[in-house]
C-alpha cells in the first residue's frame, strides 16, 4: 500500500510546488499589468494636455495671422497714400 501512496505523495508535492510557482508568477504578472495600466493612464493625461496645448497654439497662430494680415493691409495703405 505504501508503494502506491509514496509516488502519489511525491506527485502531490510536485503539484503543490508548481501551483505555488504559478501563483507567484500570476502575482508578478498582475503587478506588471497594474504598472502598465498606470503608465497608460499617465500617457493619456499627457496626450490630452498636449492636444489641449496644440489647440491653444492653433488659436494663437490664427490670432497672430489675423493681426499680421491687418498690419500688412495698413502698411500697404500707408504706402499707397504716401505715393499720392
Amino acid at each position: 500500500m505504501l508503494k502506491r501512496v509514496d509516488p502519489l505523495r511525491k506527485e502531490l508535492k510536485d503539484l503543490e510546488t508548481k501551483a505555488e510557482d504559478t501563483r507567484q508568477k500570476g502575482e508578478e504578472i498582475t503587478k506588471i499589468i497594474a504598472e502598465l495600466e498606470a503608465s497608460i493612464a499617465k500617457y493619456k493625461e499627457e496626450y490630452a494636455m498636449v492636444i489641449s496645448d496644440a489647440s491653444v497654439i492653433k488659436n494663437d497662430l490664427s490670432t497672430v495671422e489675423k493681426k499680421v494680415s491687418s498690419s500688412f493691409v495698413c502698411v500697404t495703405l500707408r504706402r499707397v497714400s504716401s505715393l499720392h
